[in-house]
């Protein structure tokens, strides 16, 4: 018997340790299986539901002054983002009791669980107040976007504070690293360099026109995320984030902020609609300022929006009028139409032509060339036109640059409008030579006076500050025109191109007559022309004044002005070209010379102190005249 219970014992033993072998067998090959031979597959599949590709942002290039002041950088900044279908759950009662009754959770367990919730809802509120968001709005939102996956609840956050609603760890809120754009002089350069949209893209001024060159290219990178979507370790960079281009601007920070507040300062005396004004370095046609008022503040997104983004310089459009005299007189000249002595008899100061009425402001009697631009007569120059024919008057005008694209790139540029000379009557002459009947830029008429400067040579204007071989090589192509005159009165002679771009460097009259005008134009300034205030003291200034009709349908508004002021200055070796419009002065004053001359003075006395430019003449003191 004892024989028989040992013999069923040790059989019963057999298979116990049988089964355990066989168990041990299976695991152990389900081992194998797992780790060696499906190991990669699984680590695939695993990596797919943990690793993530993020995106690394870039920043944009910076902008810089010529003199290396930035004008425009990109600083860190996040966007605070959430998952509705994660974080709904815990602001829904509904979807935790169906998630009570689905999990079969005990009365304990939902209790815990409901306390866990209390506090990650006191955290969710209290990232609201942090961020300054309205809790029922956001909650009312999120329950209504449940199966969504992403929402975003607030944009432009600092990170000091972006690190307070890290460390909330509230469920499904998420944190998106970002670049913004920051414009440390403001509105003072806020039509030039213009501003970028919230998702840094540029939307007007350099930020529009060179956003591809500003644009960073953006990195990758893979991440491992927990099941609640958080960052939990970093794996590798797949591609490095590149910073966008820097780019250096021809402005001239100290310039422009001369300028700016001359300008307003004179909007707000002439309670005018708008002022504008352009500063051009004369022998580069570099722009070192440009100025509209009213601006706006690029840094502040509640003021971009309405005209106020227009930069009237290049956008605005208008008749220059008197301003344009200076070329016709050139005209004349160079064809040896006219000469130094000429006389042309203005009396009895107003004259009709096909039925329109010209006037001057007064009778000024017999006229030399020098005194049609000193007293700014319409007799004068609509004379001087008709001696040459209207296709040489619009070569002159065409010649400078007058509604042509400048080839700078800023959006919103109006080439302005000159109808073909083979439509001109005998008033179009009349009227183009004391500036109606086309409308032009403000910076087409302040880059059509560098010809002045340069001996009857024309610059490209550009807003990037050229290179060093730029300028050599710029320095080499006006040297090479200079060696071109007029001869014979007869502009042929030299083989002038009249299909030239904008972009080169081109003469339009000969140097001898160029100077003539240049001093022609200093009478203006003097005590008997038309801009007495816009005289520096210890300098010779040169430039012309216009009092422009404003247009309307039909005809123009008889008491509606442009007050317009171009000046040179110092008027011996022109270094600077300023244009000044004043649009609707309405404080009772409206000539030019009353107007926009003051606002040359203001600005060009300071910016040639500053840049130590030595005075050309010997001081003298002036009377301030009214």
């Amino acid at each position: 018997m004892n024989n028989h219970f040992q013999y069923q014992r040790i059989k019963r033993d057999t298979v116990v340790y049988s089964l355990v072998f066989i168990l041990f067998m299976v695991v152990l090959a389900k081992a194998f299986d797992v780790q060696i031979v499906q190991s990669s597959f699984l680590q695939n599949e695993g990596n797919k539901r943990q690793i993530r590709t993020m995106t690394i942002p870039a920043p944009r290039g910076e902008i810089y002054d010529r003199n290396g002041n930035l004008l425009a950088l990109s600083t860190p900044i996040d966007s605070i983002w959430v998952d509705p279908k994660i974080l709904s759950y815990y602001l829904d009662p509904v979807q935790q009791q169906q998630n009570a009754i689905k999990e079969h959770l005990s009365v304990k367990d939902v209790q815990k669980q409901q306390a866990q919730i209390s506090q990650d809802v006191k955290r969710y509120k209290e990232m609201l107040r942090i961020l300054g968001l309205d809790e029922k709005n956001i909650t009312q939102t999120l329950l209504a976007k449940k199966n969504k996956r992403f929402l975003y609840i607030k944009r432009s956050v600092l990170p000091p504070v972006t690190r307070q609603v890290e460390n909330l760890d509230v469920p499904g809120v998420f944190i998106q690293n970002q670049y913004k754009r920051y414009y440390p002089a403001g509105e003072i350069l806020g039509h030039v360099v213009g501003f970028t949209n919230i998702d840094d893209k540029g939307i007007s001024g350099i930020e529009k026109a060179y956003d591809k060159w500003l644009t960073g290219q953006q990195g990758k990178k893979e991440v491992i995320k927990d099941r609640a979507g958080r960052v939990v370790d970093f794996v590798k960079d797949l591609v490095p984030a590149k910073p966008g281009h820097s780019i250096t601007l021809s402005i001239d920070k100290d310039i422009q902020f001369f300028l700016y507040h001359a300008l307003k300062k004179a909007y707000i005396r002439h309670q005018a609609k708008s002022v504008q004004s352009v500063i051009l370095d004369a022998k580069t046609g570099e722009i070192l300022g440009m100025a509209t008022i009213p601006s706006f503040n690029p840094n502040n997104r509640s003021q971009l929006q309405g005209s106020r983004l227009r930069n009237r310089v290049i956008t605005d459009v208008f008749e220059p009028g008197s301003p344009a005299k200076p070329f016709i007189i050139s005209k004349a000249l160079d064809l040896g139409l006219i000469k130094l002595d000429t006389i042309i008899d203005t009396s009895p100061g107003a004259m009709w032509i096909q039925g329109q009425r010209i006037t001057d402001t007064s009778d000024h009697g017999k006229l030399t060339p020098q005194g049609i631009i000193e007293k700014s007569s319409n007799i004068g120059a609509s004379k001087v036109a008709f001696k040459m024919t209207p296709d040489q008057e619009w070569q002159m005008l065409n010649g400078v640059g007058f509604g042509q694209d400048l080839g700078i790139y800023l959006p919103g540029e109006s080439i302005g409008y000159m109808k073909s000379p083979v439509e001109w009557q005998k008033i179009d002459q009349a009227s183009a030579s004391f500036g109606y009947g086309f409308n032009i830029n403000l910076l087409q008429l302040a880059r059509a006076y560098t010809i002045f400067a340069n001996h009857g040579v024309l610059e490209p204007v550009s807003i990037l500050k050229l290179t060093s071989k730029q300028l050599t090589e710029r320095l080499k192509k006006t040297e090479k025109t200079k060696a071109y005159g007029i001869k014979n009165g007869n502009e042929k002679d030299i083989g002038l191109d009249t299909n030239y771009s904008a972009t080169e460097v081109h003469r339009v009259i000969s140097a001898k007559t160029a100077d003539e005008v240049l001093a022609m134009m200093q009478t203006v300034v003097s005590p008997e022309g038309t801009a007495k205030k816009a005289r520096i003291p210890g300098y010779t200034v040169a430039g012309k004044t216009g009092t422009v009709h404003k247009t309307k349908v039909g005809g123009y508004h008889q008491n509606e002005y442009f007050s317009v002021f171009v000046g040179l200055v110092p008027a011996s070796n022109p270094k600077y070209v300023m244009a000044t419009v004043v649009n609707e002065p309405s404080r009772g004053v409206y000539y030019g010379g009353l107007v926009a001359a003051p606002i040359f003075k203001e600005v060009m006395q300071d910016v040639l102190r500053i840049k130590n430019v030595p005075p050309d003449q010997t001081p003298t003191s002036h009377k301030e005249e009214r």
